[in-house]
């Protein structure tokens, strides 16, 4: 639990630092709006960053503050990124070795046409990862919102839904939200996921228990 709080406010600063490079000027209330986090959290965030030498702050006009990074700020600013980046990518190659994994289950299935559900970066990877398979992505369902089109992909309307082997659920937030509202419309039987997915949602259920 500390390791990923810890990941999380790296995320933030790493935002914050980011932001300051950017806008010298930029309220801290308006770093809460971006990060969609508390005013209370940016401020802390703000402070610790001022107390480890990250950042130094400068009275301007009309009550505002002006923020800019100190050299040990930049450094860690680069160092956050690089971390970032390298997590993003090992989160990359895991989803699409995932994906790989579930395709060739449904290839020796004969499953070929499938609808992904879901709207973030999860689908464009089950996009991205059935293009050198025998598995077509017919269309792409959001269970939770409004359904779009994705790379090229068209977007499948349940009321009358295409005829497909398998709705294979791809989302990396909300996804026992997004089971549940998919099995609304889909027969459990039909319903796939990757193993990386599947045992997310394992460990969420136990965490709830």
């Amino acid at each position: 639990m500390s390791t990923r709080r810890e990941a999380t406010e790296e995320q933030a600063i790493r935002q914050i630092l980011d932001r300051i490079e950017e806008d010298d000027e930029i309220s801290q209330r308006d770093l809460a709006a971006e990060l969609g986090v508390a005013l209370g959290m940016v401020n802390a965030y703000m402070k610790r960053c001022v107390r480890t030498g990250l950042i130094k702050i400068q009275q301007a006009p009309r009550r505002r503050y002006k923020y800019y990074l100190t050299p040990k700020g930049f450094s860690e600013k680069s160092r956050l990124t690089a971390q970032y980046l390298r997590d993003s990518f090992g989160a990359l190659r895991r989803g699409l070795s995932s994906f790989d994994r579930l395709y060739a289950d449904l290839a020796d299935n004969d499953v070929k046409r499938i609808v992904l559900c879901g709207d973030d970066e999860m689908l464009e990877m089950g996009i991205l990862g059935a293009l050198a398979t025998g598995v077509e992505v017919i269309a792409v369902y959001n269970p939770l919102g409004p359904s779009h089109e994705v790379r090229g992909v068209p977007a499948a309307d349940p009321a009358n839904p295409p005829e497909v082997d398998r709705w294979v659920l791809a989302v990396l937030k909300n996804g026992n939200e997004a089971l549940d509202a998919l099995r609304e419309v889909v027969d459990d039987r039909l319903i796939a996921m990757p193993d990386v997915l599947r045992l997310s949602l394992l460990r969420g259920n136990r965490n709830q228990g």
